[in-house]
Formats: C-alpha cells, structure tokens, sequence
C-alpha cells in the first residue's frame, strides 16, 4: 500500500498559482520525470520553473478532473483545463480536454501530460488558427466519404 494520497495530488491542480508552485515537492520525487507534447523535463527545479513560466497574473489556469484509473501504484486523469491567455481567443476562457498518466510510491517519479497542441493553441491564432480547423474539417470530410 503506497502513501501517496491522489485526492490531495487532484486539489492541487484546482487553481493554477504560485501557491502551487510551493507544494509541488509535497507530491513530486526531486528526480520527477515530467513529459508534455513540448517540453519533456528531469528534475523537480525543472518542473517549477515550467510551472513558474505559466503562473503570472495575465494568465490562468484550473483543471477539473473528469475521471480517473487507478492501478498498482499508478493513474490515468481524465481532466478539463481551463484557462485564458490574452494572446488566444482575445483573452477568453478555454477549454482544452487532455489526461496525464503518473506513476508514484510515496510522491510522483513519472508525470506524462497528453492533449492536443491544436486545439490548446493553434486553433486560436489568426490565420493559423484558420488552416488548423481547414485541415481539420477536410479529414473528417474525407473520413465520412470512406
């Protein structure tokens, strides 16, 4: 049976801040492996200044967990992050689904976050975002002809 209390871990991730930032080694091993589809970090410093690039008063950031599968001394969290950015969607709220797999005995030594890049950031920059939805809808055109 691990310590490792995954309710606690959830909460933390309910308001994205400095706050935050101080608790990490409350759940994180100092040798954490930490994988996104764009940085892939060794190392519990690494992870707070990534995390310290995201939390400033222009932007924001909250997840909400959606669903989770938990097994020998590992997990998979479904979530919804919602966040804001004045560069993206003229600094309205999104909404981006994704999952991160951890792997954990008494703190987190593995963090593997999935979710699309398109929809988090490309979708929303003029011109960008444009031929990202194009090419979106004619893949679903030519999957429907299929």
């Amino acid at each position: 049976m691990t310590d490792f209390n995954l309710n606690s871990f959830k909460s933390l991730y309910q308001t994205f801040d400095s706050e935050m930032l101080e608790r990490l080694s409350e759940f994180y091993s100092p040798n954490i492996a930490f994988k996104d589809p764009i940085h892939q970090l060794q190392g519990l410093g690494a992870l707070k200044d990534y995390f310290a690039g995201l939390c400033n008063p222009e932007q924001q950031c909250s997840f909400v967990f959606t669903n989770q599968v938990v097994t020998n001394q590992q997990a998979f969290l479904q979530w919804q992050m919602h966040y804001r950015h004045p560069r993206l969607n003229k600094g309205k709220r999104l909404t981006l689904d994704g999952g991160s797999l951890i792997k954990f005995d008494t703190s987190i030594f593995y963090h593997e976050d999935f979710y699309d890049m398109g929809a988090m950031i490309y979708q929303h920059i003029p011109i960008l975002g444009w031929a990202v939805k194009s090419i979106n809808a004619k893949l679903v055109n030519a999957h429907e002809q299929d």
